[in-house]
């Protein structure tokens, strides 16, 4: 009586948890059978205050859906979350101490206000509960919005209910609010992650958040063993069962629940496709590209027996019941931020196997904008950068990133680092990826550089290509695959340069690496400027999770999984991820391309010549400011030394390979780069860096290298600055500690090996490209003054270096360098015929300088 008393004028929503709504309290009729069995939530924003993970669409709660066994006490219904991240067999020896070493969490206590004892079921107020209390969302909202911000209930309410045979979908209006507003945190800021810019009053955050709710059962999938040679997210586990293996450690691959309707038929139908939806968001005339760049998986699946396994409808516009935020539904969507540019996957999983559950892309709408401007701004290093330049010339064991990062982005990699640290306690840490914004640089970069070499692309068509290129890397992360930083040196640069070749077999081995555009189409002016499939890595990953095999238990497929993995040494299937890239081998480096990436860095510097030359030669354009011409002559050096970085990366370069021994073709796993292309790349750097002349503008475009009066009324344009600070950066890099020393290390591992790569060849390169002029009776410019007096510092602090700051030979090596440029100073200075006062100025100092050092270094001996 009490019971219906409780229910009775109430508005109810049928479903597997029937809904009640009292006012703005939430009732949820649970039948007790569930007691002891998990329930699954997955909540997503419906609504958004700033840049991702605060976006439209953005998970709540973490990658993982919310797993809560469902346990009664007195009159509380408990969530209590299960310890899966310790696993062990009830019958295991050590179970016992396993239950009593590795407790659980009792996350919540909601009160059951009635009890149905003869139909056994439970009245209970879960009102804190979709006001986001178990999953954190108003400490969310404090790090999103920068303040102290409290739920605001008299302005928080249901927006609506709907139960269906397996779930219940119920979206809330929740308003928080802070008296002061927000103030933004840096380092989110920093990352994209907090801008209360899109607040109208940052006192005032209104929210709009889905909740999916259903139980957990058995729906027949079997869960699939990881391995390290292919690249998949991993659900990861210590098993208490694996306790004397050589790691405790078991891994899942991520994946979809995908099975033949006829498991005997060569080709089926799924039982259960991978169903796109495009959200009324994205706009009409890129919804045909977002199609094909689903779509184009298929082919991976189609090649181990699954038809239209992929499959993508459109949801009408004035469609009331769709919600995109309802974890029912994979979609692609646009959302709007002022100036962001990105694009992100999320995937929501199973926390026990891996199962992927839904999954969506969001598209920031600026990355359109971006890539058909015809310029971007600029990034060039800071002043706080060239302060550490001279500290890489030798060893630091505190200096935890490799030299191009420490010196270009150590700020923004530090800062990176420490905001990954907030937001991974809300459980985003699985798909980390920022591949547009960079692809959206390079892309807009290289449109202009197309231009200038005849474009005969539509930008439209240009646009839309993009589009699905984008779409179709961040569809591959929801279908569990990795990013893979190697793929990119499937095809030789001539290869690249063949459209039949790119259009069938793609720019790389794989979408899921940071793929430039396709620089022999810019030079050519149309082509294949990005992915036009997903290549022979994608298909052979995709061959490895999702080949049905029939098993009932994971260990059946072990066999038969091994044999597939054991291809990885066969071209095109090499794997190399995140953890890898940008460090010590130059053949895992994001937005590099080519089997022979250092002729395809030559030609990107090609075609950054053009780009500027087509500046000087049409921008601006009558009525037009000078600023697009600014930003595509700045960007065009720019592109000149980040290929220079890139080429520099090989001198002293390692190849790694997650090759097992006995894979057909293996090579070895961690082997010095071949010396000829060592050499390649420090002659493309003296030539094209570091050499007289590397970097020169007209006249009448330096007096002109003005910015927008709204954006740079404080600009200087401090040319000789960026680019002294560019060179110096490099030859710091080529000769820190970190490169000198693994020089010295692939000498001694290739001791004995015709024309190897030795510090004294390195060091005998550098040194006459820098110091080329001394001697030949002729002015020495501002930039050249500078670079040279930054590399005298840097072999004065190799050659005075303590034991053990720079390897032995390295200190002989710049102390005879230095002896020897101290001789050319002083037979310059002695027959000064033809030097302007400036150079015999510069010319007397950095002789005294390298003096200085000498008498030093002898008084200390």
């Amino acid at each position: 009586v009490d019971y219906e008393k409780a229910i009775k004028d109430l508005k109810r929503v049928d479903g597997p948890f029937p809904i009640y709504l009292r006012k703005k309290e939430i009732l949820v009729e649970i039948s007790e059978d569930k007691l002891g069995k998990i329930m699954l939530c997955q909540a997503n924003l419906a609504t958004g205050i700033s840049s991702l993970p605060y976006q439209a669409g953005d998970p709540v709660g973490g990658d993982e859906v919310e797993a809560y066994r469902l346990e009664r006490n007195e009159d509380q219904l408990w969530f209590v979350r299960p310890n899966l991240r310790f696993r062990w067999s009830k019958g295991d020896p050590l179970a016992t101490a396993s239950e009593r070493s590795l407790p659980e969490a009792i996350l919540a206590g909601n009160r059951i206000e009635q009890s149905e004892p003869e139909k056994k079921l439970m009245l209970v107020n879960m009102t804190s509960f979709f006001n986001g209390d178990l999953n954190r969302l108003n400490e969310m909202v404090n790090a999103g919005a920068g303040g102290q911000y409290m739920l605001d209930r008299e302005k928080s309410s249901v927006d609506h209910v709907k139960g269906f045979a397996d779930n219940t979908v119920l979206r809330m209006k929740l308003h928080f609010t802070s008296p002061r507003g927000g103030e933004p945190n840096p380092l989110l800021e920093l990352l994209g992650l907090a801008s209360p810019s899109q607040l109208e009053d940052s006192r005032s955050v209104p929210l709009k958040v889905t909740f999916n709710l259903w139980m957990r059962k058995d729906d027949g999938y079997v869960p699939r063993y990881a391995d390290p040679r292919v690249g998949f997210f991993t659900e990861d586990f210590y098993s208490v069962d694996r306790f004397l293996n050589d790691s405790r450690t078991q891994r899942f691959v991520t994946r979809w629940n995908l099975q033949k309707k006829d498991p005997a038929a060569t080709v089926s139908e799924p039982v259960k496709p991978i169903v796109w939806v495009i959200d009324p968001s994205v706009p009409k005339e890129y919804r045909a590209a977002v199609k094909e760049g689903i779509l184009r998986w298929n082919k991976a699946y189609d090649a181990i027996g699954f038809k239209d396994a992929l499959q993508v409808k459109e949801i009408p516009d004035d469609d009331k019941d769709y919600d995109h935020a309802d974890g029912r539904y994979n979609v692609v969507r646009w959302t709007m931020t002022p100036d962001a540019g990105y694009a992100v996957a999320n995937i929501r999983i199973d926390p026990y196997t891996g199962e992927i559950y839904s999954a969506a892309v969001t598209v920031d709408a600026n990355m359109v904008y971006f890539i058909i401007q015809e310029h971007q701004k600029i990034a060039t290093p800071s002043a706080t950068a060239m302060n550490r330049a001279m500290s890489v010339f030798t060893r630091d064991s505190q200096r935890r990133m490799p030299v191009d990062t420490y010196l270009w982005d150590y700020e923004k990699a530090t800062l990176r680092a420490n905001a990954q640290n907030i937001v991974g306690k809300f459980g985003w840490n699985r798909v980390q990826c920022d591949m547009e914004s960079g692809l959206g640089e390079d892309a807009a970069f290289a449109y202009t550089a197309a231009l200038a070499s005849g474009m005969r692309t539509s930008k439209e068509d240009y646009v839309k290509k993009f589009i699905s290129h984008v779409v179709s890397h961040e569809v591959g992360h929801c279908l569990g695959l990795r990013h893979n930083f190697v793929a990119s040196t499937y095809l030789t640069t001539k290869q690249l340069a063949d459209e039949t070749t790119t259009g069938e077999m793609g720019t790389a081995a794989s979408v899921m690496d940071y793929n430039p555009v396709n620089v022999q189409d810019v030079l050519r002016g149309h082509g294949n400027f990005y992915m036009q499939t997903i290549g022979a890595y994608d298909s052979w990953a995709i061959r490895y999770g999702y080949t049905p095999f029939g098993a009932k238990d994971p260990a059946d497929e072990k066999g038969s999984l091994a044999g597939i993995a054991a291809m990885s040494a066969q071209p095109g299937h090499a794997y190399m991820t995140d953890e890898n890239a940008d460090d010590w081998d130059p053949y895992v480096v994001r937005f590099d391309n080519a089997k022979d990436p250092v002729a395809y860095s030559e030609r990107q510097m090609e075609a950054a010549n053009r780009a500027i030359h087509y500046a000087l030669a049409n921008l601006p354009r009558p009525g037009e400011s000078y600023s697009k011409r600014t930003e595509v002559l700045l960007r065009g050096v720019n592109a000149k030394f980040r290929e220079g970085r890139l080429a520099a990366r090989f001198v002293g370069g390692l190849t790694g390979s997650r090759s097992f021994k006995g894979d057909s073709g293996a090579a070895a796993t961690l082997r010095p780069v071949d010396s000829a292309v060592q050499r390649q790349a420090i002659q493309l750097i003296a030539k094209n860096c570091l050499a007289p002349g590397a970097v020169t503008l007209p006249a009448s475009a330096l007096q002109n290298l003005s910015q927008d009066a709204e954006d740079g009324a404080a600009w200087t344009a401090p040319l000789r600055e960026m680019i002294s600070m560019q060179q110096e950066m490099l030859f710091a890099m080529l000769l820190s500690a970190d490169t000198t020393d693994r020089v010295a290390e692939n000498s001694y591992k290739l001791a004995g090996a015709p024309g190897s790569y030795t510090l004294n060849e390195h060091y005998g390169t550098i040194v006459k490209a820098v110091f080329t002029e001394i001697g030949q009776n002729k002015p020495i410019s501002a930039l050249r003054r500078d670079l040279q007096r930054f590399a005298v510092n840097g072999l004065i602090t190799q050659a005075d270096a303590r034991e053990g700051q720079v390897n032995t030979d390295v200190r002989m090596i710049a102390s005879d360098s230095l002896r020897r440029l101290s001789l050319r100073y002083v037979e310059q200075l002695a027959a000064p015929k033809g030097l302007d006062d400036m150079t015999k100025l510069y010319l007397r100092d950095t002789k005294d300088l390298i003096a200085r050092f000498f008498s030093r270094h002898a008084m200390a001996k």
